[in-house]
């Protein structure tokens, strides 16, 4: 039995607008040999692209973060110069060619122990997909018993203590017993913190709860993960960009296609950025925190009216808008999660709100908006446009 490993305590690096940042960053250093602390050419372009600070910044970005961006499958080391990986330079390329869940997907199929990313790395070892296992446990309670959620205490107990590869057929979750595991888990916690981020997931309360609307749609789930176990490289170096290699997209917006009206049609043209936005944007634990937190959570922000006055019959009829980038998503956490990033609107609203994003962005030749900055702007405007009688 071994520890299930990850970075910890800079999950900030690790959401995926952040990542596509550092993407953008690493390709314009592509093949340089590492920075020294004089001129940290790996420090000035990812200045140019993100807002992180990096620290400390008495030591290079590539010395502290190396780590990191390994973990990510982004780029590694390869005789004293900077390398990214194919994944990488498709996150630094335009928004809608890779979506969070295609992403996470991608990296869920690939990361496995023991990791060419920490020491004791070696290509004989028989590998653990952690993530995979994880998912296809959360599955399999939710067909067998209805259970759509998952302790860290559960995962060490269940598939860290068992010894689970990740790569058993969905039934054999269903035949775990727990057992006791001792290990230190705050590891394990990142890495599930940060799958999370998956359109399907949400984490709170020490918890990764499943959102999905039916057996159907876990069944495809469970078979868009498929561990990719392939013959490794002796050198760590080369099995990071191995494990860099190969994307291609999946199906994930299949999931939520189905369940398009025509407005949510228009609103995401095929987009895997807008379906995403539009999973965000109907999750259970976003509403649910939503209407914990916010001041006046059945008041629309846009047309102001009250819909628990103007509809008494209906419970929680605003919907919610997401705020950030139409490719970014939202961790549910109470620590992490602000409702400033949210905001509640009524049907009416939410539909108009769509369109007037799918003209702005058409008339100015995007795809994705490009920042924080830029969407809450171009919301303001909308709702500045409002006609209220």
């Amino acid at each position: 039995m071994f520890e299930w490993r990850f970075d910890q305590g800079r999950l900030d690096y690790f959401q995926f607008d952040e990542i596509k940042r550092m993407a953008r960053a690493l390709t314009t250093i592509n093949g340089i040999s590492k920075p020294d602390i004089q001129r940290d050419l790996l420090r000035e372009a990812l200045s140019r692209y993100s807002s992180r600070p990096f620290a400390p910044l008495n030591y290079t970005v590539w010395r502290n973060y190396k780590r990191v961006f390994g973990c990510l499958l982004l780029a590694t080391e390869v005789e004293g110069k900077i390398v990214c990986t194919d994944l990488c330079h498709i996150l630094s390329k335009d928004y809608d060619i890779i979506d969070v869940d295609d992403y996470l997907g991608h990296f869920s199929n690939n990361f496995y122990y023991p990791s060419p990313v920490f020491t004791g790395y070696d290509q004989v070892t028989p590998q653990t997909f952690p993530v995979i296992a994880i998912i296809k446990l959360l599955l399999s309670e939710y067909l067998v018993n209805g259970k759509t959620c998952l302790s860290i205490n559960e995962i060490g107990n269940y598939l860290i203590a068992n010894e689970v590869t990740g790569t058993e057929p969905l039934v054999y979750f269903s035949t775990l017993k727990p057992k006791s595991f001792q290990g230190d888990l705050r590891q394990t916690r990142e890495l599930v913190k940060f799958i999370s981020q998956f359109s399907f997931l949400k984490w709170g309360k020490s918890s990764l709860f499943l959102e999905i609307n039916s057996k159907e749609e876990a069944n495809q789930i469970d078979n868009l993960f498929i561990p990719r176990s392939s013959l490794r490289s002796l050198y760590p170096e080369t099995e990071i960009l191995n494990l860099g290699s190969h994307f291609s997209s999946t199906a994930w917006s299949d999931l939520t296609i189905g369940q398009l009206n025509l407005i949510d049609a228009e609103f995401t043209e095929g987009s895997k950025s807008r379906v995403t936005h539009l999973r965000t944007e109907r999750s259970k634990k976003l509403k649910d925190f939503y209407f914990a937190h916010s001041r006046n959570p059945h008041v629309c922000d846009m047309c102001t009216m009250d819909t628990e006055k103007q509809y008494p019959w209906a419970d929680r009829l605003i919907e919610l808008h997401h705020l950030l980038p139409l490719c970014s998503p939202v961790r549910v956490d109470e620590k992490a999660t602000s409702t400033k990033d949210i905001v509640g609107i009524c049907p009416s609203c939410h539909r108009a709100t769509h369109k007037f994003y799918s003209k702005w962005l058409k008339d100015n030749g995007l795809k994705d908006f490009q920042s924080h900055e830029e969407a809450k702007y171009v919301y303001t405007k909308a709702k500045q446009e409002i006609v209220l009688t």
